[in-house]
């Protein structure tokens, strides 16, 4: 017993000895348990990585680079005092953003070597510098700044990611206001950890390991605070340069890609691009812009101004209806996908609505509108105010930052002569602020799916089944003492269309591709049942007893597979000429009546003019600013954020040197006096002659 009892005592003190020789600490386990995660996550996505085609093998050693980085920089930790622990603050500090703007970068599509110019990579690096100074200047900690700044980037990076695989754009600044928006169909959405998030992760614990290790100094140690007010002066600094001047843009030549932001992001770089867009984030006022003039100058273009009918080459009839029923339907993501180039189906998608192509009291045509896949809160605010988006930041939200109170436009107007104004959504009253916008442009009342019982859905929004025969519904119960006036917007169509659905049957399938797009098969699908739906609609106002107005016009295209669009334009989308890629942002419309008015086919009218269209058709009383449109629509019957087309065929962008110039000009500060200078609005342009 006492032998045993003495051998092991002489083992546990040679154990002990060893130990003491060969000692793992706390820090090598942490470090080998974070390298090791993240040498997992990057095993895990090998060949998700491969995918990467260029940037496979670079992705993947800075993946083990990353690795290596939490395994060593968990190893060290300098002491407190001395230069080598100020050196060893001042390179964590100095290599976190580098770690962060890769990774980022990653979830943008690029790597850092992508970004064009090596300006633009310094720029990205000393914008997410800034960041962290700003958590230093306010915490006094290094950690605390680094770890703060790594989660802010992450977030950054991965809901960018996320926004331009289902909005179609990145991340923007205003944006932030349509959380709430996102909140609501984001349920409709598949997210997947991809390997650019493993990516991320990776390079964030990276960052957080460089940070979190090093020795704590003191915050009231004279050092760190002149730190900190050092910090303090070059955020005030670069504040007033960045937002309070003009040198960003004239001197470094940083200004948003407004046409195209997603290129302008995985061109200059996507924090930088997000950070030069927050300056845009009011609007500036028009060159030569006179509150005072505008009047007389928008009054003197509408003399000699022909009808929309006229410049689109069809024949006017004379109106021997006042004041008709308007229904205004933007049905979401409807479109005629066949503009884009020719593929076939094995049933027609759409056969009622080409049938009416060329009979009596239709008009169709094709939509150009500003946007693609989501934004549809923007395509109405062009169809409301006659106001293009043009005119504003590309890829902001005319709702969500500018529309305020008192907003004139068709509601407005036709409010004047009597008529109604009621706004119907099966869905949230939330998306898009559209409470607060549509009180603002003047709707009677806002029904939306909490004022709906029994909502019949197809898939997992209301059907347009239902949407319509709530119209129906509405119109029986109107009250007969005034013209009726309705604007609904529609969900049957909205994306994503990735799932299957057991209240869905599938009834269109693409035969004509070499490969197959179940997205656009579903699409398509939903089409076909908007399609039968407006027939049953137009069948019920066909016997209706009052003259009634029937427009109907798609929102957006769908967001559906990059690959189709490639195939069937036989190009690459990052290959198409902006002239090509307009055609991705063209709808369609059909304005229909049940009784006599002009008939023909609109080939290209963007979404501003519509309304003035359907002013003209109904014979309502206009506005000197419609009037304007309609002299506008003569010269350039095209004007959207992706460029403008004149009556002559031309295609340009809207800054691009052009014979209508002065017109142009002249629109913008129109358009800025009814959107933004309430003060000194004209009443003369907005309010219809009595």
């Amino acid at each position: 017993m006492n032998l045993h009892t003495e051998s092991g005592r002489i083992f546990q003190s040679l154990y002990n000895s060893c130990m003491r020789k060969i000692k793992i600490s706390k820090d090598l386990k942490y470090a080998s348990a974070a390298g090791l995660f993240c040498l997992g996550l990057t095993i895990w996505k090998f060949d998700e990585f491969m995918s990467l085609k260029s940037n496979a093998l670079s992705t993947f050693y800075f993946m083990l680079a990353g690795c290596l980085i939490v395994f060593f920089a968990l190893l060290y930790r300098p002491k407190k005092k001395g230069i080598i622990h100020i050196v060893s603050l001042l390179a964590a500090f100095l290599i976190v953003p580098l770690l962060l703007i890769t990774g980022v970068e990653c979830l943008n599509g690029n790597m850092l070597w992508n970004i064009n110019y090596p300006v633009n990579v310094l720029m990205n690096y000393l914008l997410c510098l800034l960041v962290e100074i700003v958590f230093f200047a306010v915490s006094g900690s290094v950690r605390c700044s680094g770890i703060l700044t790594t989660v802010l980037m992450t977030v950054f990076g991965i809901v960018n990611m996320y926004c331009k695989a289902y909005k179609g754009s990145p991340l923007l600044p205003w944006d932030i206001t349509s959380i709430v928006t996102a909140a609501n169909v984001a349920g409709s959405f598949k997210f997947e950890i991809s390997c650019t998030v493993v990516f991320m992760i990776c390079m964030a614990a990276a960052s957080v390991s460089v940070v979190s290790h090093m020795a704590v100094t003191s915050r009231r140690s004279k050092l760190c605070t002149a730190a900190r007010i050092l910090c303090a002066a070059v955020t005030a600094v670069f504040c007033f340069v960045f937002w309070g001047t003009d040198i960003v843009a004239t001197e470094f030549g940083a200004a948003p890609d407004f046409f195209n932001q997603t290129r302008g992001y995985e061109n200059n770089g996507a924090w930088a691009e997000f950070m030069v867009n927050t300056r845009y984030l009011s609007l500036a006022v028009p060159a030569d812009y006179n509150s005072e003039t505008i009047t007389d100058e928008v009054i003197s273009r509408t003399e000699d101004n022909s009808s929309i009918l006229e410049a689109a080459g069809i024949d006017p009839v004379e109106n021997s209806v006042e004041n008709p029923n308007i229904i205004v339907i933007m049905n979401e993501s409807f479109s005629d996908l066949s503009v884009i180039g020719d593929f076939e189906t094995n049933i027609d998608y759409m056969p009622y609505i080409d049938s009416l192509i060329g009979q009596d009291n239709v008009i169709e045509g094709n939509t150009y509108v500003s946007t693609i896949g989501t934004g549809t809160s923007n395509t109405e605010y062009e169809f409301l105010t006659g106001n293009p988006m043009a005119f504003l930041p590309a890829g902001s939200n005319a709702y969500q930052l500018y529309v305020t109170d008192d907003q004139p436009g068709l509601t407005s107007v036709l409010k004047e002569q009597g008529y109604s104004a009621d706004a119907m959504h099966p869905y949230n009253a939330s998306s898009w602020n559209r409470v607060s916008v549509y009180q603002a442009m003047g709707f009677n009342s806002f029904t939306t799916l909490a004022d709906m019982k029994g909502v019949q859905k197809l898939r997992r929004f209301a059907s347009d089944e239902y949407d319509f025969s709530l119209i129906e519904e509405m119109y029986e119960e109107r009250d007969p003492d005034q013209p009726f006036y309705l604007f609904n917007i529609t969900m049957q169509n909205h994306s994503s269309y990735e799932t299957k659905y057991e209240n869905f049957e599938q009834t269109v399938w693409l035969t004509s591709t070499e490969n197959e797009y179940p997205l656009t098969d579903q699409y398509l699908s939903l089409i076909k049942e908007t399609d039968d739906q407006f027939r049953k609609l137009i069948e019920y106002f066909e016997n209706a007893d009052e003259p009634t107005i029937i427009l109907m016009f798609g929102d957006h295209q769908p967001f559906i597979e990059n690959s189709f669009y490639e195939e069937v334009m036989g190009s690459s989308l990052s290959s198409l000429s902006d002239e090509d890629a307009q055609k991705r942002y063209i709808t369609r419309f059909i304005l229909w009546a049940n009784y006599d008015i002009p008939e023909g086919w609109i080939d290209q009218i963007s979404v501003n003019y519509l309304s003035a269209l359907l002013t003209e058709i109904a014979g309502t009383e206009k506005t000197d600013y419609i009037r304007f449109l309609e002299t506008m629509y003569s010269e350039v019957p095209v004007i959207t954020q992706l460029g403008c087309i004149d009556s002559e065929g031309t295609y340009f962008k809207v800054d691009d040197d052009n014979d209508f110039e002065d017109d142009i000009s002249l629109y913008r500060k129109a358009a800025y006096n009814s959107l933004i200078d309430k003060d000194h609005r004209s009443d003369t342009l907005f309010t219809a002659e009595k």
